[in-house]
């Protein structure tokens, strides 16, 4: 597909922005615009547990549907695999649709055969299954989107009871662009990339396509190559593709503040092994790593110059080559300037990583970072 770039009338930025580092309210705030909803609400999550955030968040979901919004939900078959028969059963009843994206082979196999379908759909979705719908949107009315982080679950929520409380970051946007989003969202639903309009490889950003996912990650190499000033990057999983760690190291050595915010604890336990893999040679090129300690870092960001980048991509090769993912561009200057400053406190809760402190565990790094490495391409 050619696509004439000059040919393309620019969308203007968001009507409006805010950025939200706190769960309750993301949650809280959420809930009012489903709530508020009068024409459509699209949903799509990793993550739909039907604990104290998505108990309410499908009542909500329910009620606009009985009262005649249109509301499509997309949850991942893995991530929500616990609750999608409960799901189903609700939101089908209340005139809502529910799409799971890549069930698993074996459950959908105990659904589909007694009506007799092609077996053959069994192997095509267990040649799929490490292909997971990892993004995070809510768009309300076909105005309002919801994008970050932040799963429909109470794991995110300050003060849980379950040890450290997560940090995330998550935006809310209107305007114009959200017709994007519609695009991105019917994507997904139908499993067809033609659903995207040329416009949309030149705005927001997903890798829902091979030609999305090579267009990602080069105009992400070319925004890092071109960098003036400064790269900032947060990250809950960091496992860089060796395109981008390439990028890194050169960026770095010609003096732009390249900085890595990555998780000390993490709900994955051996992904904080795994990054400390690449310490070494990211550190000699003059990189700056901090390891967040206050919490379980669940945040997606990356920061170039003055251009701010907030959704579910992690720096990873799953984000890269097998999970669908969204993230958006904000444009406001005040919303920039608190995320700044909210990544300048976190480093005041992080441990920063020298030649010095790394050398005294590396021969422990060489032995149990390296065996989740070698299978970093499916991580």
């Amino acid at each position: 597909m050619e696509i004439r770039q000059q040919s393309l009338q620019p969308l203007p930025v968001w009507d409006s922005e805010q950025v939200f580092f706190s769960a309750t309210q993301w949650f809280a705030e959420l809930l009012a615009g489903i709530n508020c909803a009068t024409q459509t609400v699209y949903l799509q999550t990793y993550i739909f547990a039907l604990d104290t955030v998505g108990e309410p968040l499908l009542q909500a979901l329910c009620a606009a549907a009985a009262r005649g919004v249109r509301v499509c939900v997309i949850v991942d078959g893995v991530g929500s695999a616990s609750a999608v028969t409960t799901l189903q059963a609700k939101l089908t009843h209340s005139g809502a649709q529910l799409h799971i994206y890549h069930p698993l082979p074996w459950a959908w196999v105990s659904s589909q055969l007694e009506r007799n379908e092609n077996f053959w759909q069994f192997f095509k979705r267990l040649l799929r299954v490490n292909n997971r719908q990892h993004s995070k949107l809510c768009l309300i009315d076909n105005h309002c989107a919801w994008i970050g982080s932040f799963n429909i679950t109470d794991d995110h929520m300050e003060n849980n009871g379950r040890g450290m409380d997560w940090k995330d970051c998550g935006v809310r946007v209107t305007g114009e662009r959200s017709e994007l989003l519609r695009e991105f969202f019917e994507a997904v639903w139908f499993d067809d990339e033609k659903k995207l309009s040329p416009l949309f490889l030149f705005h927001s950003v997903t890798n829902f396509s091979r030609l999305l996912r090579r267009r990602r990650l080069r105009v992400m190499l070319q925004s890092l190559y071109t960098a003036k000033k400064r790269v900032w990057i947060v990250s809950a999983y960091f496992s860089p593709v060796p395109s981008l760690v390439r990028a890194l190291k050169k960026v770095s050595r010609r003096g732009v503040d390249v900085r890595v915010l990555v998780p000390a604890y993490s709900d994955v336990k051996f992904f904080p092994a795994l990054s400390s893999t690449y310490y070494a040679d990211l550190l000699r090129a003059g990189i700056k790593i901090y390891e967040y300690e206050a919490g379980i870092l669940h945040t997606k960001l990356m920061v170039v110059d003055d251009d701010v980048l907030i959704g579910s991509s992690n720096m990873n090769h799953r984000s890269m080559l097998h999970d669908v993912e969204l993230d958006v561009q904000v444009f406001s200057e005040a919303v920039k300037k608190h995320i700044v400053d909210d990544f300048l406190a976190s480093l005041g809760d992080s441990r920063q990583i020298t030649q010095k402190n790394i050398s005294r565990f590396y021969a422990w790094l060489l032995v149990i970072g390296q065996i989740p490495r070698l299978l970093r391409y499916w991580l």
